[in-house]
């Protein structure tokens, strides 16, 4: 599986993975004050994902219509590629989303795959404010090689 997007507009944050879709939601909800919309999926990863629900460093990116400008509190990244990966979806809680990830985890170790990327999350629905009804996809790279 591959993952593909550009232009796109990069938030960093500390947060737990439980709030993830509230971050996620209020970055939405102020796009036009930076005066775009929104133009893809939006893409997250933990810096230091241990799976657990602590606060941790997370880069959240959204693909935007139009140019990006400097911004003070948002970067920009012209594209993001995520290629060799493997992929499973979680529908559900974000609270209960560690399940998901171990599984794929083992998969990956089952397969004798070797690693190459944390894990990536790309939402496919958002959910309620609480994440409690969220439908992501979750994807690690994968050594070319090891396929």
């Amino acid at each position: 599986m591959n993952v593909y997007a550009e232009n796109l507009i990069t938030y960093l944050a500390n947060t737990r993975k439980a709030d993830i879709p509230k971050v996620i939601q209020h970055i939405h909800d102020n796009l036009s004050v930076l005066g775009h919309t929104a133009n893809g999926r939006s893409i997250f990863t933990f810096k230091g994902n241990d799976g657990s629900d602590e606060i941790q460093s997370a880069e959240i990116l959204i693909p935007v219509k139009g140019e990006i400008r400097p911004s003070e509190n948002y970067g920009k990244k012209p594209v993001f590629r995520l290629v060799n990966a493997v992929m499973t979806r979680h529908e559900g809680s974000i609270a209960d989303i560690s399940g998901t990830e171990t599984a794929l985890k083992d998969y990956i170790k089952k397969n004798n795959y070797e690693p190459i990327t944390g894990v990536y999350y790309v939402v496919v629905r958002n959910g309620d404010k609480f994440g409690s009804d969220c439908v992501l996809e979750v994807y690690i790279g994968v050594n070319y090689n090891s396929l």
